[in-house]
């Protein structure tokens, strides 16, 4: 049985709703994602597809709903005329099935409330079914399946949901917190005519799944007879062994998927202390984790998820746990992402949904990564999705946004990883380390050092001072050892790794003045600069006497502004940096015949340093091809003042290393 066709109309925050579901080539049913904003009605439509489930299954079993003192049983679902979408005077739900399972027609299920009747329903939905009818407004539900349909239907497929209350007990919570009645070692249950063995709503089933696993290992498990040197197997052909085994393959399969590694359920002896059994690396014998209990949260909710699937099919028919593409039914699962880290949801989530194609798996998700893992691991036009609160069906193109949010996120998590690498490299010991915004801001710091350290006029700050830099270089630079990327960002998250860390060497971080919030995290106007603890300090360049009109300044501003606009000759040309107040709003420069491409850096208020290797390209008017640029990259105004200190004024800098000296004599630890 499969989901064909939904119809919602004023139920909650869903005006109107109507999906066709959709199959491949080979019948197979295509998953559904619906995804949305909170409070779109993406839990509306899965609460109306689990009540139906429950509605029809209670035609055959007598243990799936419970009856009501005074007559009548209670509703998975209740009905609640103030879910009617407001500024209408009703609402109904309409899901109509497909079913090979018996001759009669597929089970149709309606839930209505307000001003409409059944024959409304059915005339708005072009429903030909004679069975449906009823004139009769007001709260009610109809459902068309019989008894003898509704046990085959059960007997043949794996119907369940995954609610956003499915709950796994972590090993780590006392036993005070967390009752169950559920035994650990395997059982064998009696089949009760009439009781449905498997429930339709999924809790907390980690004890359930381990008593059937240790059922699956030792089903997949032979008696040996005879003496060393002419063992033969007992009780089993090798055939139904090799079958049997199979069923725990699948469930390593799907172990090992969640996992990373090709891993084997171990049965220890039982005279070992511990779990039954543990998890095992196939290729090393290593022990991955020593229990089931042991994975994480996310791996443990996935492993029981989707060994559930093979449980309730193995409930109906030992042999559908053998062949995971023969399981079919529909599995409902509301924010698959509940507990999943990014990997899970994009990598490894799909290749499990992968595993049981016939079985039409109908999702609310809130993860572009689970989307563009269903995208590379089924294709584009394997599965569908749709958006809420209108329904409307999400083309391909649509996935840019999500490919956006993921390469951020890569982006992220690379930009994580080369702050662990330059704490990394690092050494823990030595005199004071600077570290700067920008691999030129140390070049500059560096000459000024030198350049007034030998000044009589400051020896009162350089006498006994010493530090070093953290020197780097850009990662596309030829030159240098350490190449790192370190931006006003990449500086702060630095310096707050840094600080968490006890250490003997004092570090001092140091930043541009020109964006407000690095300035207020790692600035202190008081005190000209901020304590963290542990060694670490940091603070924001000090403004100069020149710069006070424009405080918002980077190092090159320590210079004056004809010292800015000192020219470099480059392979003949003279490139020079510029400033943004040159340049008119858009990025003209009429008295030098120039303009700049970057216009937001330009204008009689901006003071923006513009140089010729980041987008802020200058050319002359008559430079139609714009073949040369006559912006001077910060670097090479740097390496001009290394070679010709003399022709540059330093004073600018003396009240930073002032506070240096303060940091590392009065401070420091």
């Amino acid at each position: 049985m499969y989901l064909e066709k939904l119809a919602y109309e004023n139920v909650g925050p869903l005006k109107s709703v109507k999906i066709n579901f959709s199959f491949s080539s080979n019948g197979n049913p295509k998953p559904v994602i619906l995804v949305g904003e909170n409070g779109t009605g993406k839990s509306t439509i899965l609460s109306n597809i689990v009540d139906s489930f429950y509605e029809m299954s209670r035609k055959h079993f007598s243990n799936v709903t419970t009856f009501r003192e005074n007559g009548g049983y209670n509703f998975y679902k209740a009905i609640l005329p103030n879910e009617i979408h407001e500024g209408t005077s009703y609402m109904y739900s309409l899901l109509q099935y497909t079913s090979t399972e018996s001759e009669e027609s597929a089970p149709v299920y309606i839930f209505k409330s307000g001003k409409v009747t059944l024959d409304d329903i059915k005339k708005q939905n072009n429903i030909s079914e004679g069975s449906i009818s009823g004139k009769k407004e007001g709260n009610e539900k109809f459902l068309k399946a019989s008894s003898h349909q509704v046990e085959s239907i059960w007997d043949n497929n794996v119907i369940c949901y995954f609610g956003p209350d499915r709950y796994e007990c972590p090993v780590w919570l006392g036993n005070s917190y967390y009752n169950t009645s559920s035994y650990l070692h395997p059982t064998v249950e009696g089949r009760f005519n009439g009781h449905l063995e498997n429930p339709i709503s999924v809790y907390d089933v980690s004890n359930v799944n381990l008593q059937w696993l240790l059922d699956v290992i030792a089903d997949s498990r032979g008696d040996i007879t005879g003496e060393a040197g002419s063992l033969s197997l007992a009780h089993i052909s090798v055939d139904d062994l090799l079958l049997m085994r199979q069923a725990r393959d699948n469930l390593e399969k799907i172990l090992s998927t969640i996992l990373g590694n090709d891993v084997y359920f171990h049965l220890n002896l039982r005279s070992l202390n511990g779990a039954r059994f543990r998890i095992v690396d196939k290729s090393t014998n290593r022990v991955i984790c020593p229990t089931l209990d042991s994975l994480s949260t996310g791996q443990s909710a996935l492993f029981n998820m989707f060994a559930t699937i093979v449980h309730y099919a193995d409930n109906n028919d030992i042999t559908k746990s053998v062949r995971l593409d023969d399981i079919t039914g529909i599995v409902v699962i509301d924010e698959i992402e509940l507990h999943l880290h990014s990997k899970l949801q994009k990598e490894v989530l799909p290749q499990l949904v992968a595993m049981f194609p016939k079985i039409q798996f109908i999702i609310t998700s809130h993860s572009p990564l689970f989307l563009l893992g269903m995208q590379e691991v089924l294709g584009e036009n394997a599965f569908d999705v749709y958006e809420m609160p209108k329904g409307q069906k999400i083309d391909v193109e649509c996935y840019s946004e999500f490919l956006r949010a993921y390469d951020y996120l890569k982006k992220t998590r690379k930009f994580n990883e080369d702050i662990q690498s330059i704490i990394s490299s690092i050494p823990p010991d030595g005199v004071p380390l600077i570290i700067t915004e920008g691999a030129t801001d140390w070049k500059h710091m560096k000459i000024a050092a030198s350049v007034l350290s030998n000044d009589s006029r400051y020896s009162s700050i350089f006498s006994d001072l010493k530090f070093e830099f953290l020197e780097y270089e850009p990662k596309n630079s030829n030159s240098g050892d350490l190449k790192l990327e370190m931006g006003d960002v990449a500086l702060r998250s630095l310096c707050e790794n840094v600080a968490k860390i006890p250490h003997k060497r004092c570090y001092i971080f140091i930043a541009d003045c020109d964006v407000s919030e690095t300035n207020n995290r790692l600035g202190d106007n008081e005190k000209g600069f901020k304590c963290w603890g542990n060694n670490t300090y940091s603070l924001t360049l000090p403004i100069p006497e020149i710069r006070q009109s424009t405080p918002k300044i980077c190092i090159e501003h320590y210079y004056s502004d004809n010292e800015i606009k000192t020219e470099v000759d480059i392979s003949g040309v003279k490139r020079r940096l510029y400033i943004g107040n040159e340049f008119n709003k858009i990025g003209l420069c009429n008295k030098l015949k120039i303009y700049c491409e970057k216009k937001s850096v330009c204008g009689p208020d901006k003071i923006s340093i513009i140089e010729g290797t980041s987008g802020e390209r200058v050319f002359r008017f008559d430079d139609e091809t714009c073949s040369t640029n006559l912006a001077l990259p910060k670097m090479k105004f740097v390496e001009y003042i290394q070679q010709h200190p003399d022709a540059f004024s330093f004073e600018n800098f003396v009240e930073l290393f002032r506070l240096i000296r303060k940091i590392i004599f009065e401070e420091s630890e």
